[in-house]
């Protein structure tokens, strides 16, 4: 920025810049113009003549000498006699340029109703481009008795507008927030038309409004992440497969490391048979599809040669030749094997079920509680909802034996919804509906039992996944809330 003048003979303003709105001269108060003073305005510039506070006339680009002759209004307020009088005025240099890549943003978050999740919070920025095209009107009303004004304490000013505007729109469009990424340039357009309209007001035109991205909070980003998940993984089945594949992969992890409660859990005849039980799980999780859902509808049928399970193959002990079991056996290389330093084994190691049901949850990463009988397992069903699973160790059937007990709570009971919950007893996979009576009412609850001798980690895992995810389900109908 520089001033030239000599003796107030010269009135000009330079912005080396470009980004100042407004310059006064003089910054405070009037100066004592001398009638033949130069005044020089630049290609991108108007100058505004003030005189008690009022807008007198308007000089664009060019080169002017004042006098009555090109200052008209002047005129009539210089009745002093001689020729080179001084009059008290205050010039405004206003930039008349487009002011591009303006940035704008959400300092807070904007909340909005959405379709999908409800109350959410979302945050939008983009960029946006103005000039001004009323210089008296600008400067009555934004820059008023300051000195000097840039676009950077305009659009802070400004700012408030645009997020204003915006978050009007947003509440009224009722746009899901999966939409709202289909939906930026109709959304870019219709801020323009509520922001356009403030700041003309202001003597300003919002040449340019684009709205970059509009995002929710980090927790609810997750949450979409995992309704992705869940809708690759597709249904309870698969749900249940796949927290139990994860549970089973990570005690064999604990195991392989050499201790603690996965490796006491992985020996309870679970270590051994892990390698044959996963890829049973993954082809159980592939039926579960069924023909609609990229699953295939079933096992494949068993290539051209096979011999089905269960089938006793021709030429073997009771069917065929004997040379055929000989030509089957040498196949095999198993000619001369006897197995005869193998022993019999004649009973399993006790489980411990407490061991047990501690072991599934850290390993599948639920929050446990044990402090205290029953005890409580909290289980993710997406990064939104949770579902709290008691275990009870205290109860045994007719013949007296241990019984696992795992029950959900899905909320207060209403007679409405019993013969419903009935039929739902004879179609949901695992578990049963009941009522249970608490401090609070009676409630219905999920529940199902497993026998503790013969259950091995796989069960838990399955009986607790499967509780949380229905009861959850259950809650949600009900009550529309997450209190269990």
């Amino acid at each position: 920025m520089s001033w030239g003048f000599k003796r107030l003979e010269v009135i000009q303003f330079q912005d080396p810049t470009n980004r100042t709105l407004v310059q006064r001269y003089p910054e405070q108060g009037t100066a004592a113009i001398q009638l033949g003073a130069q005044l020089i305005v630049e290609q991108s510039q108007e100058a505004v003549f003030f005189r008690d506070g009022k807008a007198m006339d308007a000089f664009g680009p060019g080169r002017y000498t004042l006098s009555t002759q090109n200052v008209p209004i002047l005129t009539a307020l210089l009745t002093i006699p001689w020729e080179k009088s001084p009059f008290q005025a205050a010039v405004f240099f206003v930039g008349k340029q487009t002011f591009i890549d303006q940035k704008w943003g959400t300092a807070e978050a904007i909340t909005v109703r959405d379709a999908d999740f409800g109350m959410v919070r979302l945050r939008a920025y983009g960029k946006y481009a103005f000039r001004v095209i009323d210089s008296a009107t600008f400067i009555n009303t934004i820059v008023g008795t300051q000195g000097k004004t840039t676009d950077e304490q305009v659009t802070n000013y400004l700012r408030t507008a645009i997020v204003s505007r915006l978050t009007d729109l947003l509440g009224t469009s009722k746009l899901s927030l999966l939409d709202l990424p289909a939906k930026f340039d109709e959304i870019s357009a219709g801020t323009r038309a509520k922001v356009g309209e403030e700041f003309r007001k202001y003597g300003l035109e919002l040449s340019e409004f684009y709205v970059s991205a509009i995002t929710p909070p980090e927790e609810v980003q997750k949450a979409i992440d995992a309704r992705s998940s869940m809708g690759a993984i597709g249904d309870l089945q698969r749900y249940t497969v796949y927290q139990a594949a994860n549970s089973m992969s990570k005690m064999a992890e604990q195991s392989g490391d050499g201790g603690g409660l996965g490796a006491g859990a992985m020996g309870m005849g679970m270590g051994a048979g892990f390698g044959m039980m996963f890829p049973g799980m993954i082809r159980e999780a592939m039926q579960y599809a069924g023909p609609n859902q990229g699953g295939g509808g079933g096992q494949a049928p068993p290539p051209a040669g096979a011999v089905p399970p269960g089938s006793v193959p021709p030429g073997s002990a009771g069917g065929g030749t004997a040379a055929g079991a000989g030509a089957i056996a040498g196949a095999g290389g198993l000619a001369g094997l006897s197995f005869d330093d193998l022993q019999r084994v004649t009973s399993r190691p006790a489980v411990d079920p407490r061991e047990l049901v501690q072991a599934v949850a850290n390993s599948s990463g639920w929050k446990l509680d044990n402090s205290r009988e029953p005890w409580e397992i909290t289980v993710s069903i997406n990064n939104l909802r949770k579902q709290v699973v008691r275990v009870r160790f205290d109860r045994t059937d007719e013949s007296g034996a241990q019984v696992l007990s795992f029950s959900s709570s899905c909320g207060p009971m209403d007679e409405k919804n019993a013969s419903a919950l009935l039929k739902y007893n004879t179609q949901i996979l695992h578990g049963a509906f009941a009522i249970e009576s608490t401090p609070s009412g009676e409630q219905v609850v999920l529940q199902c039992n497993e026998l503790a001798q013969t259950t091995s980690a796989l069960d838990v895992s399955r009986a607790i996944s499967q509780l949380a995810w229905q009861a959850d389900k259950v809650e949600e109908k009900l009550t529309g809330e997450d209190k269990n």
